[in-house]
């Protein structure tokens, strides 16, 4: 009977053992199971806190953000986030944004490229060209045309050349007045002639190298050309603060066979009287323009040459004319003349901000060309009218693409661009780069 009762003891003993360890296994399991809950709900917050923070510095980079590397921190609830904005050396972006509750992170990589929107010819308002003639042996490449508005036989004259019409109510075009203009300023300790302070006139005939240091300057608060030929056979910059004036008959002339460049800078305005000519004629090595005035260019209504262009052009170096100005250009004549033969690239950026008008005149391209000849004509906010569009030589034309100003602002000087000029093409590219364009999400993983 004892035995019976030893028994029965030990089972009963054995039997509570066997109950308490089934309950603490219970009981862990339940813990970890709560812990385990608690922890994939931490978790599911965690990521929504790194989709917030993507979304977050996809936002930022949309709205024109393009200082690499950046760093963004946020909060959604009782999470935060910090968003890694980095660009690669292959110009994809890489961001990174990392979301936190507690212990628990989440993470998520997004790998963007940004796809640019330039149109070579882009006017944001409406596009008229009274006479658009296309009878050279050349034919259009990379023409296209954005714009708000155009003119029915504009589009019908420019559809049967092979342009490419986009017509848009939102235009988010690059803008002249972006541009530091104080960097087009010499010094006023390099000056040939005159300085910033007083008003210069040039009335003889030859410029020379007054300081010996291989180009010619001339500074003034306001600067008058002021004789019926000027030449100059070196580098030039006409500078002033307030306006630069060609008195009429007026003859700017490159002497023939120098490789020169030329600069007319003008706070306010660049002024032409009439038949007051720039004269660009055999450039062997090739040649470089800039007129940049701060609120206008303008020549009054009449016949004849603006900029003429012509003879043996740029055998060793890429070529460029630039008409910048955050206002208006208003010239009622040819803008651009050109009957050169030209044995390398020379391209045309015709960029205000506020219109273009050239009632009497526009482009009058007759010349010949081994390569190309690259035109852009860019207004962000205004119309564009020209009398005519008149290309008759034998050579291939194009509109200044994306990929060719990328070019010439990485690999400008290899090409013969001094950096002076070159930087106006980095200038117009980094514009294009920040303004325009949409992101294209190349890769979107999370960890």
């Amino acid at each position: 009977m004892k035995k019976r009762k030893a028994l029965v003891l030990e089972v009963t003993l054995g039997v509570i053992a066997i109950l308490s360890v089934i309950g603490g296994v219970t009981s862990y399991l339940i813990n970890r199971e709560t812990k385990g809950t608690k922890e994939t709900k931490d978790a599911v917050i965690a990521l929504k806190a790194a989709e917030s923070g993507a979304e977050t510095g996809l936002a930022w980079l949309k709205s024109g953000g393009n200082v690499f590397p950046t760093i963004i921190n946020g909060t959604l609830g009782n999470a935060d986030f910090m968003v890694t904005i980095v660009k690669n050396v292959n110009n994809t972006i890489e961001l990174t944004s990392v979301g936190n509750l507690k212990t628990v992170s989440r993470k998520i990589i997004v790998l963007i490229k940004r796809e640019s929107t330039f149109y070579p010819f882009a006017i944001n308002g409406d596009l008229t060209i009274n006479t658009f003639k296309d009878t050279g042996s050349g034919s259009w490449s990379d023409a296209v045309v954005g714009v708000k508005a155009i003119d029915p036989s504009t589009e019908s004259a420019l559809t049967s050349s092979g342009f490419q019409i986009i017509k848009s109510n939102i235009l988010d075009l690059p803008k002249v007045s972006s541009i530091n203009a104080s960097s087009f300023y010499p010094p006023e300790s390099i000056c040939d002639y005159g300085n910033y302070e007083t008003d210069e006139t040039i009335s003889f005939k030859d410029l020379a190298d007054v300081n010996g240091d291989g180009k010619i300057v001339i500074c003034g608060s306001n600067v008058t050309l002021d004789r019926s030929l000027i030449n100059f056979s070196l580098d030039t910059t006409i500078a002033a603060k307030q306006n630069v004036t060609f008195t009429r008959n007026t003859t700017l002339k490159k002497d023939v066979g120098s490789a020169s460049n030329l600069s007319i800078i003008a706070g306010n305005t660049a002024y032409f009287d009439r038949n007051s000519v720039i004269d660009f004629s055999g450039a062997d090595d090739g040649y470089n323009i800039l007129i940049y005035a701060g609120q206008e260019i303008e020549s009054p209504d009449t016949t004849g040459q603006w900029i003429s262009i012509s003879g043996n052009q740029n055998t060793s170096n890429v070529s460029n004319v630039f008409l910048l100005t955050p206002g208006e250009i208003n010239v009622n004549r040819d803008l651009i003349d050109d009957t050169a033969t030209t044995r390398n690239d020379v391209n045309f950026v015709i960029w205000a901000d506020k219109g273009i008008t050239s009632t009497n005149g526009g482009f009058d391209i007759s010349g010949s060309s081994a390569t190309v000849r690259n035109f852009s004509v860019i207004v962000a906010d205004g119309n564009a009218t020209f009398d005519k569009w008149q290309f008759t030589g034998s050579e291939d034309r194009s509109g200044l693409s994306y990929s060719d100003i990328e070019n010439y602002c990485t690999n400008g000087t290899s090409l013969g661009i001094p950096d002076f000029y070159k930087n106006i093409y980095c200038e117009l590219k980094n514009q294009i780069d920040s303004e325009s364009g949409n992101f294209k999400i190349i890769s979107w993983k999370v960890y």
